[in-house]
C-alpha cells in the first residue's frame, strides 16, 4: 500500500524551481493532442490546480487516465505504485514520467511487466510552463489489460 504522509501537499499545484524562479510544469499541448487522439478524453488525477488528492481517491475504470505527476523527489514512485495498484483493479493509464530506468520503481512496477508498454519520447520535452527543454528524457508507461495478452 502508498504510504500517505497527511496533510497530503498532492493538493497543490506543483512548482518547479530553476534557482530562484518558481513555474507550473505542465505536459505539453502537443503531447496532450496525441494522447487524446490515441486514446480518447482522458481523467487526470493530478491536474495543475487539484481540488482532491489522486493518491487517495479510486479512479475511473470506464476512462483512460492520463498521469503526469509530480517530479519532486520521492514523489514519482508513490505516483507509479498508485498507477500498478489502480491498473490492477482495471484502469487503462498513461503514465508520463522521466525515463529513469535504475530506479526500484521501475523495476518492481514497470519493466517487463505484463500488461505494461514502454514508449521512450526522442529527445527532451520542453513542458508547459518552463522555458527550456527538460535536464531528463522522458518516457510514456501504458498500463493496459489488452497489452500482451
Amino acid at each position: 500500500m502508498i504510504e500517505i504522509n497527511t496533510p497530503s501537499d498532492n493538493k497543490k499545484p506543483y512548482f518547479g524551481q530553476n534557482g530562484k524562479q518558481k513555474f507550473v510544469i505542465e505536459t505539453p499541448d502537443w503531447l496532450k493532442a496525441e494522447i487524446i487522439q490515441e486514446f480518447g478524453f482522458y481523467f487526470d488525477p493530478c491536474p495543475v490546480n487539484p481540488q482532491f488528492d489522486g493518491l487517495l481517491i479510486d479512479w475511473p475504470l470506464d476512462t483512460p487516465v492520463y498521469v503526469n505527476p509530480p517530479y519532486k523527489r520521492g514523489h514519482i514512485a508513490k505516483w507509479v505504485e498508485k498507477c500498478h495498484e489502480q491498473y490492477l483493479r482495471g484502469c487503462k493509464i498513461i503514465l508520463l514520467i522521466p525515463a529513469y530506468t535504475d530506479t526500484s520503481y521501475f523495476h518492481d512496477y514497470i519493466y517487463q511487466k505484463k500488461g505494461v508498454e514502454l514508449r521512450f519520447l526522442r529527445g527532451r520535452i520542453k513542458f508547459k510552463g518552463y522555458s527550456g527543454a527538460a535536464s531528463f528524457p522522458s518516457m510514456l508507461v501504458i498500463f493496459d489489460l489488452e497489452v500482451n495478452k
